[in-house]
């Protein structure tokens, strides 16, 4: 009987032993099958979870970009084609001879960083490439923080319609394209599934003053820029209406005059998908005081002028972007753009070789073999009339290669 109740009592534990096993095996394998699942989250691909940080994923992206350029006339900017670079009639490097450049400062680098906390969704955005005034020195693009509908930090303007822009292989991209980049407080609600609604509080960091009798002082915000917008999106068409106020201001000091002017712009901007292979964009802006805005005006004071008087004369500004991409098939496009834009009302005291006029095309052919893996070639011509009417054009040819992650 003993023994008869041992075989048994061991068969049990035996068992159990077995199913113990089993059932821990299976376990483990149902964990590891969470933990794989964890590790991807198709609401943000190429994501993964931070260890010991609960619900945060982070994910690292950018691109490597080579640059090979080869410029017609002299253009003064060996990496970016800009009109106010372009050699005009009456200095000293019209009529300059070609050049080749080759760079990659447009390489960049980014970290995304995203939780959930309370049904609220949180962002952390860094990215910076190397393209710095001089040399290629690592410089900030964007740095900021989303919580809810709420940005805070560096990133595009309000009114920086980047949808209406083609894919473009020059830096210069968006030469009549309205805004950039500034530090700011941002909110953005949905109003309906078809309407969206932003307003932002902007530093306006340029202030695009000329000072052409050096008077003393110094040109520094005292008010932040005030933009507001509303974009539609529907099937295959976007809209863009947007519009900004600010103050232009002129500090003289104990021994100068100082003086302020309002800074006002209106823009518009669309996106029409016509069928899976043809898609056209464009973005209109008129301003008074604010042509440092327009991508192509930056760097050429082209928001006011300091006269003899001490007063702030705004000039106005006009720009108008259109463009063109077109599919051949799955590896092959192409992209036309054309941007033009002009400053009004110039004072005579502004600088003769200042920037009052120009426009740019530019059309390229880019080829994708590969699914990261991307090359192409772009052809480019730009002009400039500057504030005493001279003239000039300006030719380039960039090719790239590119390996986007």
């Amino acid at each position: 009987m003993k023994t008869t109740q041992l075989f048994i009592l061991a068969f049990l534990m035996m068992a159990g032993n077995l199913f113990a096993q089993g059932f821990i095996s299976d376990q483990v394998s149902k964990n590891n099958g969470d933990s794989e699942t964890k590790m991807e989250d198709p609401t943000f691909p190429g994501s993964w979870p931070m260890t010991g940080k609960g619900n945060v994923r982070m994910k690292i992206g950018g691109y490597m970009k080579n640059d090979f350029v080869y410029d017609m006339n002299g253009t003064r900017d060996k990496t970016q084609f800009l009109m106010s670079t372009i050699p005009v009639q009456g200095e000293a490097d019209y009529g300059s001879t070609g050049y080749v450049s080759f760079f990659s400062k447009e390489t960049r680098i980014n970290l995304d960083v995203r939780s959930k906390v309370n049904n609220t969704p949180v962002q952390m955005f860094v990215e910076g490439d190397f393209f710095s005034a001089t040399g290629t020195q690592f410089r900030m693009r964007h740095a900021y923080v989303k919580v809810g509908n709420f940005t805070f930090g560096q990133t595009w303007t309000n009114l920086t319609f980047l949808e209406t822009l083609p894919f473009i292989i020059d830096f210069a991209a968006g030469d009549a394209l309205f805004g950039g980049r500034s530090n700011q407080i941002r909110y953005e609600k949905n109003i309906n599934k078809h309407w969206m609604f932003g307003a932002s509080i902007e530093y306006l960091e340029n202030m695009g003053i000329e000072n052409p009798n050096e008077l003393n002082g110094v040109a520094q915000a005292q008010l932040p820029l005030i933009s507001l917008k509303f974009a539609y999106n529907k099937k295959d068409t976007k809209l863009f209406f947007g519009a900004s106020a600010a103050q232009l201001n002129w500090t003289g000091g104990p021994e100068g005059v100082s003086a302020s002017t309002p800074q006002l712009d209106v823009v518009f901007g669309g996106v029409q998908q016509i069928d899976r292979k043809n898609r056209i964009s464009w973005n209109v802006n008129y301003g008074i005081g604010s042509g440092e805005n327009i991508l192509a005006f930056i760097g050429s004071n082209a928001n006011a002028v300091l006269n003899q008087e001490g007063q702030l004369v705004a000039m106005k500004s006009f720009s108008a972007l259109v463009g063109y991409t077109h599919n051949w098939n799955e590896k092959w496009s192409s992209n036309l753009s054309y941007a033009y834009g002009w400053l009004m009302d110039i004072p005579d005291s502004r600088d003769p070789f200042a920037l009052k006029a120009g426009g740019i095309t530019h059309v390229n052919l880019i080829w994708q073999p590969l699914k990261y893996f991307s090359t192409g070639i772009e052809y480019m011509r730009g002009s400039q009339r500057t504030a005493n009417s001279s003239f000039g054009v300006a030719n380039r040819i960039q090719l790239m290669t590119k390996f986007d992650f």
